[in-house]
């Protein structure tokens, strides 16, 4: 009996001794590794890591230099092959090393930004709304959702989640006012450029009227849209009576309003009167409010 302990514990030993060795031959790839990544040599570094990984696949600190050699491989918009390869390779490294070492607080942000800059919206998207589901008031996963629906060009899913976070902050002046400013954003963008603010459908003889390409807003979408942004803004002036701001894209979205109404001067005049009120409202504020982050 004692020689078959004896042996048990010899292959312990031994088995320790091998692990021991495996972590030293492991750590040197790593070192190798991170020498190659400096030099520029992404694909050979990944290689160490690799390497490094099947010896000993402990080392988070592996999983987390490996993960960033395959960001670094990655091309911004490309769909090839080998792009979709390195953006696998980030993301279960960046999964590994959250698995290899919890507290590290690096995973997490790198494995989202990861999806991010590989435009994986719908992997984020169910993400976020699974977070949502759990927790309705999560204004961490809601404001994030709110960034995929935008970079995704998402736009009513985009406002459609601004306005229910305006509704979970409803006593925040800049939560509603960040929904008129998104508004106003959209209107700018689809058909609200400047050849439609340098037109005065009053001038005679009558020039033609500016151009709207497909795509834009136009019509009564347009008036209900700004209308709606007007809205939120006038939440937010009650909320905070002094919010040049918000005054300042009363302004915006009025003149917003008014490309509407080129065929009617009288109501396009009473969309422009109002807005240099509001102009003038917002230069008597003073210095000017802080704008809140970009949603």
């Amino acid at each position: 009996m004692k020689a078959v302990s004896h042996v048990l514990c010899t292959l312990a030993i031994s088995a320790l001794a091998l692990s021991g060795c495996s972590e030293i031959r492991a750590r040197k790839l790593a070192r190798e590794g991170n020498q190659l990544y400096r030099e520029g040599e992404y694909a050979a570094a990944i290689q160490k890591y690799d390497a490094s990984e099947s010896l000993y696949p402990e080392l988070a600190v592996v999983a987390l230099n490996k993960g960033i050699a395959c960001r670094q491989q990655m091309v911004p918009g490309a769909k090839t092959p080998e792009n979709e390869r390195a953006v696998e390779c980030a993301l279960k490294s960046f999964d590994r090393l959250g698995k290899l070492n919890p507290a590290d607080e690096r995973a997490e942000p790198l494995f989202v930004q990861t999806l991010f800059d590989a435009d994986r919206y719908p992997t984020l998207e169910a993400r976020y709304k699974g977070q949502i589901a759990k927790n309705p008031k999560d204004l961490a996963a809601l404001n994030a959702l709110i960034q995929v629906y935008s970079r995704w060009e998402r736009w009513d899913e985009a406002l459609a989640e601004m306005v229910r976070r305006s509704e979970l902050q409803s006593n925040d002046a800049e939560a509603q006012y960040a929904v008129g400013a998104f508004i106003w954003s959209r209107l700018f963008q689809r058909g609200g450029g400047a050849d439609k603010s340098g037109f005065d459908p009053r001038v005679e003889p009558k020039q033609p009227e500016p151009i709207f390409n497909v795509g834009d807003v136009v019509g009564t979408q347009r008036v209900a849209l700004a209308d709606k942004g007007i809205g939120f803004l006038e939440k937010a002036l009650q909320l905070r009576p002094h919010y040049r701001e918000a005054m300042t894209y009363m302004n915006l979205l009025y003149r917003q309003k008014s490309f509407a109404f080129f065929a009617k001067p009288e109501e396009w005049q009473k969309c422009i009167d109002t807005a240099e009120s509001w102009r003038k409202k917002a230069l008597e504020e003073g210095h000017e409010a802080p704008h809140p982050a970009a949603p």
